[in-house]
């Protein structure tokens, strides 16, 4: 009797042993690269300076246009206004 508490409490150990099961592997999978960094050239500023330049320019001389125009003007009126002297005479 002694012998069969014996086996029965030794495959009670045996089974206890065996239902205890690894703890699972968690895998996680590795981050996702990230995505290409696209660089792209920045656009040809030479242009626009060249367009800058020739509007300055163009803005230049209609000034000096406008400055002639008005001296002209100015000259008219000086001698409209001496005819206008000399009829009175």
């Amino acid at each position: 009797m002694n012998k069969s508490i014996f086996a029965v409490a030794a495959v009670a150990v045996f089974l206890a042993g065996c239902d205890q099961k690894p703890a699972p592997v968690v895998v996680t999978p590795p981050p996702a690269p990230s995505p290409p960094v696209v660089v792209t050239p920045a656009p040809d500023a030479s242009a626009d300076a060249a367009k800058a330049d020739r509007a300055a320019d163009a803005a230049k001389d209609a000034s000096n246009a406008a400055k002639g125009s008005a001296m002209d003007a100015k000259d008219a009126a000086n001698k409209a206004s001496e005819a206008a002297k000399d009829a009175k005479k």
